[in-house]
C-alpha cells in the first residue's frame, strides 16, 4: 500500500542534466513503481540541436508544458508545443524534443511505470560530465529503450 505524499516547492530529489535541471517530485519507489513524476527545465539549445530521439517499449510518458515553447518530435512529425499543451507518448513510440527558443521551457514529465526518473538522478547529477553511456545502458537493459545517435 502506498501512502499520501506531499512534495512542497523546495522538496523532491534534484538533478542536473547538462544545462537542463529538474527534480523528482514523486518517485516510482513511492508508488510501487506504478508511476513517477518529475519537473524538468529545458535550457535553450538553438536550431542546430538534435531532438534526442528515442523510444521506450515498456514506458508511457506524458509531458505537460508549464511555460515556454518546445519543438516536440513524435514519430516523424515535429509539432510546436506551448504552455498548457500536453503530449502523451505511448510505449514504443519514437519521440524527443528541443528548445529552439531563447527562454527555458518548464515541463512536468510523468512515467508509467515508474523508475526511469532515477536514471536522471544516478547518471546526470553532480558529475563534471554526465554519464550518458551509463544512462543509455541502464535505460536499454531495464526499460527496453532505444536511442538514436
Amino acid at each position: 500500500m502506498t501512502h499520501p505524499l506531499l512534495t512542497n516547492s523546495s522538496g523532491g530529489t534534484p538533478f542536473e542534466d547538462g544545462a537542463d535541471h529538474g527534480r523528482v517530485l514523486i518517485s516510482g519507489e513511492s508508488t510501487s513503481n506504478s508511476y513517477s513524476l518529475m519537473e524538468l527545465t529545458v535550457a535553450p539549445q538553438g536550431p542546430d540541436a538534435g531532438f534526442g530521439a528515442h523510444a521506450h517499449r515498456d514506458i508511457e510518458e506524458v509531458f505537460v508544458v508549464r511555460s515556454g515553447i518546445l519543438e516536440f518530435l513524435v514519430d516523424q512529425e515535429i509539432t510546436p508545443v506551448t504552455a498548457g499543451d500536453v503530449v502523451r507518448v505511448p510505449p514504443g513510440v519514437r519521440h524527443g524534443y528541443r528548445n529552439n527558443s531563447p527562454e527555458a521551457v518548464e515541463l512536468l514529465v510523468w512515467f508509467s511505470p515508474g523508475g526511469f526518473e532515477q536514471l536522471f538522478v544516478t547518471y546526470r547529477t553532480n558529475q563534471a560530465t554526465p554519464d550518458a553511456d551509463g544512462f543509455v545502458k541502464e535505460a536499454t537493459e531495464r526499460f527496453n529503450s532505444s536511442f538514436e545517435q
